[in-house]
């Protein structure tokens, strides 16, 4: 059986903690199947913590924790008795040399929106996901949510603007006043940078990237920068497949 935890001074509670504040150098993943998922793909849990309800023969790593203290720590509104602390990837793993398309965040401050892109980004085959300094960490608890687990399987770096630049692949940025005929979907080797809610892509990229629009009437001034990235994504996957 299981050591049970039942002090929120205990450090490894406090460790927990910690990682679901600043997501650093480890990272909380919450739920059973999102543990074992991560688990099947090669991460190495530090330790996966249960609520002391659902405890029973566990491996090395399982460590009970009372069920007021598991509580205090998980972040869904009904808790499903398993939270996993891995370190976290290396977020230089391969991408670059990747010929898909790539997805890159500026500013995307929305953990949720960045999930959500990082799914998107698995489901349309792109080679991975590009974090631009001002943007959510697809590492944090809410985003690995949003992203139903696809941050697992899918690269995700962080690179400043002028690394991205440097990368010599065709940038496209999604703007909402940009000419309709502009080109896309791109070619391959190219990245799709995806702006902030407000903003949109900064004059960094925007300098250097041709901006590409959705067509659409007028009942609305723009998208959720989610969605501009499904309808985008989607176009571009579907040529992808016809070539």
């Amino acid at each position: 059986m299981a050591e049970l935890i039942t002090s929120r001074h205990n450090p490894l509670f406090k460790r927990v903690r910690e990682a679901l504040r600043e997501h650093r150098d480890e990272i909380v993943i919450e739920g059973p199947k999102f543990v074992a998922d991560a688990i099947a793909a090669g991460w190495k849990p530090i330790a996966v913590f249960h609520r002391s309800a659902v405890i029973g023969h566990r491996s090395s790593v399982d460590i009970a924790l009372s069920a007021e203290i598991f509580d205090s720590l998980a972040e869904t509104k009904t808790p499903q008795g398993v939270i996993g602390l891995f370190k976290r990837p290396d977020d230089r793993r391969p991408m670059t040399d990747d010929p898909s398309l790539l997805v890159a965040l500026d500013g995307v401050q929305d953990p949720g929106n960045v999930g959500t892109i990082v799914r998107l980004a698995a489901a349309f085959d792109c080679g991975g996901v590009v974090l631009l300094p001002g943007s959510a960490d697809a590492f944090s608890s809410k985003a690995i949510r949003a992203s139903v687990g696809a941050v697992l399987a899918v690269p995700v770096l962080n690179l400043t603007v002028d690394e991205l630049i440097a990368l010599g692949r065709p940038l496209f940025c999604a703007d909402a006043h940009a000419p309709i005929a502009a080109a896309w979907p791109p070619q391959s080797r190219s990245v799709l940078v995806l702006g902030s809610e407000g903003g949109g892509v900064s004059e960094a990229i925007r300098a250097v990237a041709t901006p590409v629009a959705i067509p659409m009437t007028s009942r609305v001034e723009s998208l959720n920068v989610a969605a501009s990235a499904a309808i985008l994504l989607s176009k571009a996957y579907e040529a992808r497949r016809g070539r």
